[in-house]
């Protein structure tokens, strides 16, 4: 059998960091892992091409060449998927679907020969068994959440890594908590199942074999989930990085109870991780209560953030507006908490319902849905797939108050310039975290982003400041500084794009229920 494998293409949101690639000459922030590990998992008789639509074209001669077309995807993924479901159809080619986008909505998806609704550590082989005898079903559904034992390591070869800014490996799946907007649970359970750390630095080992220097991703939706193990990792972690010269930098995902353990956050530094996703979501506590966010209550999560940042891990936030506890100045709360926070790179989204949720359900007993998410609830006005409490308009015009505050070059600059001031504090008492020795890529990579922006851009003035200021303070962080800038500029670009088409959405009329728009006071 000849199998394709095929990553659809992401939309252009926060997480694309399109703009800020290209200082580097990548073609994508992060490889197809899912893809790469159903790849690994296929009869190593087969023959077996990756074609990630974020770096190239999907060639009428790569579905020509295949028996079997593979698309693995995530929800924000659709409109890419239906093209190329559309696409190997037109060429006769059978069409294996997987990954939340399937597993949430697959009976909406039209043209696709077989799904997997689940992982596919129990799934996969029982379908291509079938396939063998002849009779593989259009379905087959998880009944249980696999172990991660026998999850094979990613099938790196068969990509370029080049084209990439960071690699990605997994440590585990499920999250002890239980968000009522977060399909992490009914996707992977809350119980985490984890692969041992002889596994994890298997893969660290293969990506290293293969040359890659630079950062690596954990995954994990929460990598702390299970502590105790976690520690044992990173212990392991450690110790790899040392014997090896520090060749990898690591950035993961956790909930905010991190920074309520010391010995795990010196792990983390120690280890090299240089940045952490929180799932902070908002300052107000009704909000969180409403939504079951109850790891972020009862705490001060200013102090939560800047004790994480002092061990030298830059914070980068997911905040969203749209419960229905929303105060009247939540708008305004959101940016003066990022701004205290001194969050740089601050994701704020509409609040998406996503099938397989419990808030997804409540909104539907209460006839309050309008239609399946986009699956990007920060860059796209259709995320926004039910009735909120405050009105259509007065939800989206608050958003576009919050975006326009949060990336303008001063208030960006300000919030980098506090971060680097605080950043590594605690650091200074104990042992200082291992740095990696910048590559010619990377000093080349600077020089584009300096001249860019430092002579090119409108706001060259603000760079400039911002980077004196850097050099007066924190010398030994400018390279910091000038990836926060390159950061800045794609978020800035971004926004800037979805606030113009906004805005003509608000200037007419709401574009769920058709009624105008009233203003809300940016004052």
């Amino acid at each position: 059998m000849k199998a394709l494998l095929v990553s659809p293409s992401y939309p252009d949101t926060f997480w694309s960091f399109r703009y800020a690639l290209r200082f580097v000459r990548s073609k994508a922030a992060f490889p197809p892992l899912g893809l790469l590990t159903v790849a690994a998992m296929l009869p190593g008789t087969w023959a077996k091409k990756v074609v990630d639509l974020n770096v190239e074209p999907l060639q009428d001669d790569h579905l020509a060449w295949a028996d079997l077309v593979f698309i693995s995807a995530m929800v924000v993924q659709r409109a890419s998927v239906e093209d190329v479901v559309a696409r190997a159809r037109a060429q006769g080619c059978k069409v294996v679907g997987g990954g939340p986008l399937f597993t949430h909505l697959h009976r909406e998806l039209d043209g696709v020969d077989h799904v997997i609704a689940g992982e596919a550590e129990d799934l996969l082989p029982e379908f291509l068994a079938d396939l063998d005898a002849g009779r593989a079903r259009p379905l087959y559904e998880a009944q249980v959440h696999p172990s991660l034992a026998r999850t094979p390591p990613p099938s790196w070869e068969l990509i370029d890594l080049d084209n990439y800014r960071s690699m990605s490996v997994q440590f585990s799946r499920g999250c002890p908590f239980d968000c009522d907007f977060c399909d992490v649970v009914s996707l992977f359970g809350r119980k985490p199942r984890l692969k041992t750390p002889a596994q994890v630095l298997a893969e660290l080992d293969h990506l290293h074999r293969l040359g890659w220097r630079g950062t690596v991703m954990l995954v994990d939706d929460n990598f702390i989930g299970h502590q105790a193990r976690t520690k044992e990792l990173l212990a392991a972690m450690v110790d790899w990085q040392k014997a090896r010269r520090v060749p990898f930098s690591f950035l993961t995902q956790a909930s905010v109870n991190l920074a309520d353990d010391p010995e795990m956050l010196l792990l983390m530094a120690t280890a090299n991780f240089t940045e952490v996703f929180l799932g902070i979501e908002t300052p107000s506590l009704s909000s969180l209560k409403e939504c079951n966010k109850r790891q972020n209550q009862g705490r001060d999560l200013l102090e939560a953030v800047r004790t994480i940042q002092s061990y030298g891990l830059e914070v980068m936030g997911g905040f969203i507006v749209g419960f229905d506890a929303d105060p009247p100045s939540i708008f305004r709360d959101q940016v003066r908490f990022i701004r205290q926070a001194a969050i740089p790179t601050a994701m704020v989204g509409l609040l998406s319902l996503m099938p397989g949720t419990r808030l997804y359900e409540r909104m539907r007993g209460q006839n309050r849905l309008l239609g399946l998410p986009s699956g990007d609830n920060a860059m796209d006005a259709r995320a926004l797939n039910f009735q909120p409490k405050m009105g259509a308009g007065a939800l989206l015009e608050g958003y576009r108050y919050v975006l326009s505050r949060l990336y303008e070059p001063k208030a960006y600059y300000r919030r980098a310039l506090v971060y680097l001031q605080r950043s590594g504090g605690a650091l200074k008492r104990r042992a200082a975290a291992p740095h990696r020795v910048l590559s010619r890529k990377d000093l080349a990579a600077a020089i584009r982003v300096i001249w860019r922006l430092g002579f090119l851009e409108r706001h060259r003035l603000n760079f400039w400041a911002f980077l004196a200021r850097v050099g007066l303070i924190r010398p030994g962080k400018i390279t910091m500084a000038v990836g926060f800038a390159a950061t800045g500029y794609h978020l800035r670009m971004v926004t800037r794009r979805f606030l113009t088409d906004l805005g003509k959405a608000l200037d007419t009329e709401d574009p769920r229920t058709g009624v105008p728009h009233t203003t809300l006071s940016a004052k």
